[in-house]
């Protein structure tokens, strides 16, 4: 025997009396020798030496701790490493200590029976594409229960269940672009049933290689997500369907972000608006509003943001071509969880045509409105009439008197004859409807005016209260007289024994409240709710249009009418109006 074997024989017995696992390796990394230690741990009757450390030995990113390799499994273990000196040289070795959590051999039955109990798709295939390891929700998947699939191909597999077949020749393909990836890979894979349906998998497929970079072994993960794709199919049916809708409905459908810019435009805007969609995505629309409506839209902008909520506001665009067009959009603003409003919906159609309707049963009314109004005027009229007459004959049959004494008379009736009239006009004639800054106080004073002589001829006062200083409000001065006028005017009919009625102005809550109040015969309680419906009258000649149309101006001013009455004592009638 050599010095250097005996000196082996020495090191080799030193080393067996350690209670660590020891490694021994030269300068390449190559097992020179181990102990008995290590032989005990991994289950070894004898070790075959040349081996590279690296295949035994698969150390983590942190170098302390590895998983050691064993006849029946893998042991974690905490790796430290040093030098012994040997001969005229030193060794390297490693001490490998076994750690607490460590899987033996015993616990690799448990760790079978946790994969068979998982309903996921689990397979170890090796280098060569044969299975290593397969649980049982494998086998029935492809209808092989209880078959052993180690050693098995996905070629193998295909010939032995054919109506695999397509599944695995795409498993095939997609495990050859793992390896040459050489990275983790997911995707989707498919597995047909027997009632024709389809069973879709999310796969994670990783590949694992030998130090010198030859195909070691390929673990494949797969969880069901066939009701997830399904879901997502019925979704993208379901977005297919309503786009479809969208991008052929006459009205404009939009959705919004929380500052009021456009995300999506269907393709209506074009014939509301002359503009495609791309043209205007991205905007808030206050730019193609007409100043007079911007104040109503913010505030319904403000009212939808502050919580799920729907509105409907008629405004004016402007039509690319420069003209404005009236449309009425209905919105609705939609939260998250949190209850924060994150998007607005709204269908948008073009109202010029209800617009020109509601105009024009607005004029037919004032029509009406003076008509009525002409026996009392003329009435009026004919008192300054028969002044002016006896005042001429008196002056064509007297002589030696001088004229001039009735001259300041004469121009009085005639000045009242010309108001008269001149109110008469102003009521009847067309008006462009603009909202600006109104005095209350003067719409109450005309009205007063204007409805004075029928009053009289009726035997009825009409007296107004209003407090010295009252707040002006945005409003069209011409729709708010033809409303207090049909106020005045159903009271004045109501009261058929003469009577008062009130007009008073007064701050309520912030809004300002106009009050007609009469001594009529009342209305019964069964029909103050049809007061302001079409067509809907308790007047022998009336046309039920009256109300339902000053109902529809007070919205258009933020504003609304309100009723009460009681049967033989009279009616309270208000105008509710924002400052």
């Amino acid at each position: 025997m050599t010095a250097i074997s005996k000196e082996m024989g020495y090191f080799q017995t030193f080393i067996d009396q350690l209670s660590e696992a020891v490694v021994v390796v030269d300068k390449n990394e190559e097992i020179t020798a181990v102990n008995q230690h290590y032989l005990n741990l991994t289950d070894q009757a004898d070790f075959e030496t040349g081996k590279s450390v690296e295949e035994v030995l698969l150390r983590h990113s942190d170098g302390e701790e590895g998983t050691l390799l064993a006849v029946n499994g893998f042991i974690s273990v905490k790796v430290s490493e040093g030098t012994l000196p040997f001969g005229e040289s030193s060794v390297r070795y490693y001490i490998l200590k076994e750690l607490p959590a460590v899987v033996h051999s015993c616990q690799e039955p448990l760790m079978k029976t946790l994969m068979n109990i998982v309903p996921d798709f689990i397979g170890i295939k090796d280098g060569d594409g044969r299975f290593i390891f397969a649980n049982e929700f494998v086998g029935e998947l492809f209808e092989l229960p209880g078959f052993d699939f180690t050693g098995k191909t996905d070629a193998d597999l295909a010939e032995i269940t054919p109506d695999f077949r397509d599944v695995f020749q795409y498993c095939i393909e997609t495990d050859e672009q793992v390896w040459q990836a050489r990275e983790i890979v997911r995707c989707e894979e498919f597995v047909p049933a027997r009632d024709g349906s389809t069973r879709f998998f999310d796969v994670y497929k990783i590949p694992v290689f030998h130090p010198d970079g030859t195909r070691k072994n390929l673990l494949v993960f797969g969880r069901e997500v066939t009701e997830k794709i399904e879901s997502r199919q019925l979704l993208e049916e379901s977005e297919a369907r309503y786009r479809l809708l969208a991008e052929n409905a006459m009205d404009m459908i939009t959705t919004h972000k929380a500052d009021g810019s456009f995300t999506y435009i269907s393709p209506a805007s074009y014939a509301l608006l002359g503009k495609r969609p791309e043209e205007i995505l991205g905007e808030t629309g206050y730019g193609m509003l007409h100043p007079d409506d911007e104040e109503v839209s913010r505030k319904a902008h403000e009212e939808l943001m502050a919580g799920p909520c729907t509105k409907t506001v008629p405004f004016r665009l402007q039509h690319k071509d420069g003209h404005y067009v009236w449309l009425e959009t209905s919105c609705k603003s939609i939260t998250d969880d949190t209850g924060k409003v994150v998007e607005i919906i709204g269908v948008t159609r073009d109202i010029s045509d209800r617009k020109k309707s509601e105009d024009m049963l607005r004029q037919s009314d004032k029509l009406s409105i003076v008509g009525q109004l002409a026996a009392s005027v003329a009435h009026e009229i004919r008192n300054p009439l028969t002044s002016l007459k006896g005042f001429i004959q008196f002056l064509q049959e007297s002589h030696g008197i001088n004229p001039s004494n009735y001259y300041s008379i004469m121009d009085k009736e005639l000045d009242r004859i010309d108001q008269i009239m001149g109110q008469l006009l102003l009521l009847a004639k067309p008006q462009v409807r603009t909202f600006k800054k109104t005095c209350l106080k003067e719409i109450i004073e005309f009205v007063e005016a204007l409805l004075q002589p029928e009053a009289i001829v009726q035997n009825i006062q009409i007296r107004t209260k209003m407090p010295e200083a009252l707040p002006h409000i945005h409003a069209e001065e011409n729709e708010l007289k033809q409303v207090l006028i049909n106020l005045l005017k159903n009271a004045i009919d109501s009261m058929v024994d003469g009577g008062e009625i009130t007009v008073q102005a007064q701050m309520i809550d912030g809004q300002i409240h106009v009050i007609v109040k009469d001594q009529g015969c009342g209305i019964p309680s069964n029909r103050i709710e049809k007061m302001c419906e079409p067509f809907y009258t308790t007047k022998e000649k009336g046309t039920g249009l009256g109300l339902m149309i000053s109902s529809k101006i007070m919205k258009e001013h933020n504003g609304e009418l309100r009723f009460t009455s009681i049967e033989g004592e009279g009616t309270t009638a208000s105008m509710v109006l924002p400052v």
